[in-house]
């Protein structure tokens, strides 16, 4: 299975955020331990970098948290016609549909998200990570 992680669920774990962040990091730990494929968008990775150092205020914590997510997903590359076909949609929300785009261009299966209703214009299957391990186990 391969997996897109919205920025919100890896937010969820590096920021601690209740009461989300044990099924988050449950997911984060089946990418980790190889049971499922996942992934983030490269757009994304530099959002968990501004927003941990923004609430963490500190460069050193947020860079740690994006070295060890690099360990447990991989990225994935935001092309120029990723970013020409999201701009095209002219979606409500940019960076949504920019992930939604990714996840097309790679075959995700679904997108694991908190906010389904962000994605639901993009047509895409959708899992919060709740349903997702309700559907694993």
């Amino acid at each position: 299975m391969k997996i897109m992680c919205d920025t919100n669920i890896i937010l969820d774990v590096l920021l601690e955020r209740e009461p989300f962040v044990e099924d988050s990091y449950k997911v984060l730990s089946l990418c980790e331990r190889h049971l499922i494929d996942g992934f983030v968008s490269a757009s994304s990775i530099t959002d968990i970098y501004y927003l941990v150092r923004k609430y963490t205020h500190s460069t050193k914590l947020a860079y740690q948290a994006i070295g060890k997510l690099l360990e447990i997903v991989k990225v994935c590359s935001v092309t120029n016609n990723d970013v020409l076909m999201a701009f095209q949609k002219g979606a409500r929300d940019f960076e949504d549909c920019l992930i939604a785009t990714c996840a097309k261009s790679i075959c995700c299966d679904y997108i694991i998200t908190r906010n389904k209703k962000d994605f639901e214009e993009f047509d895409l299957p959708l899992l919060t990570p709740t349903e997702l391990l309700r559907q694993i186990s």
